[in-house]
C-alpha cells in the first residue's frame, strides 16, 4: 500500500492504482519533493493527471495551502475525494475531467503533471498550461515522462531548467523564460542527474 512520505500526514496509507494508472514511485517522488520543498510552504499546487493523487497529498502533507487534482478516471477522483476527506484534507478540489477540457480560473505556484507514458502529451500539456497562464510568473512546473519521450527545451514561455533520470522514467523541471528562482544556483541550470 503507498504511503505519504512526510509531513503531517507522513505513513498515511494512500490506496492503490487501477490497472490503468501507473503510479509515481516511491524513490521518483522522494527526489522531486526533496527538490521543490523550499517552495511547496503556502503554495497552490495543480497535480495533473492525478491517479492515486499521491502527489497532490503528498504536497498538502508537506504545507502547500491549497491543491487541484485532475483526473478523468472518475473511480481513482473517487478514491482521491475518499482519501481527502479521511485526511482530513479540505484545501483541496478534485475535478473529473480531460486535461484539455480544463477551465480553471486559479494560477499555480507548482505544477505536476505525469500523463500516461504511451500518449506521449507532455509537450501538448505545455502549450496547454502556457496559453492558459496556469502557472504563476515564478512558479514551477515539472513533468514525469517516459525517457523515450522527445520533450522541447523551450515550450511557450516555458524553459527547461533540468532533468532527473531514473531507469525509464524522466523528471523534467520547467520554469518561465526570464525567472529564475535563487533557491537553486545558476551552476544548476540545464543540467541532468541520473539516480
Amino acid at each position: 500500500m503507498p504511503r505519504v512520505i512526510g509531513g503531517i500526514k507522513k505513513k498515511a496509507e494512500i490506496p492503490g492504482p487501477s490497472l490503468k494508472t501507473r503510479p509515481i514511485l516511491a524513490r521518483v517522488k522522494k527526489s522531486l519533493f526533496s527538490s521543490i520543498e523550499p517552495k511547496l510552504k503556502g503554495a497552490y499546487f495543480l497535480d495533473l493527471y492525478a491517479g492515486t493523487g499521491a502527489c497532490g497529498i503528498e504536497a498538502l502533507s508537506k504545507g502547500a495551502s491549497y491543491c487541484v487534482f485532475v483526473e478523468r478516471d472518475r473511480e481513482q477522483a473517487k478514491k482521491i475525494r475518499e482519501v481527502l476527506k479521511r485526511l482530513k484534507m479540505d484545501n483541496a478540489r478534485v475535478i473529473t475531467a480531460n486535461v484539455f477540457s480544463l477551465k480553471l480560473k486559479d494560477s499555480f505556484d507548482i505544477i505536476f503533471l505525469g500523463p500516461p507514458y504511451r500518449d506521449f502529451l507532455v509537450n501538448k500539456t505545455l502549450y496547454l498550461i502556457d496559453k492558459k497562464a496556469m502557472l504563476k510568473d515564478d512558479g514551477m512546473l515539472i513533468a514525469q515522462h517516459h525517457k523515450k519521450e522527445k520533450i522541447e527545451e523551450k515550450i511557450g514561455s516555458f524553459v527547461l531548467e533540468r532533468q532527473k533520470s531514473f531507469g525509464e522514467t524522466m523528471l523534467s523541471f520547467y520554469v518561465k523564460s526570464g525567472v529564475w528562482d535563487n533557491s537553486f544556483s545558476q551552476s544548476s541550470r540545464n543540467f541532468f542527474i541520473i539516480l
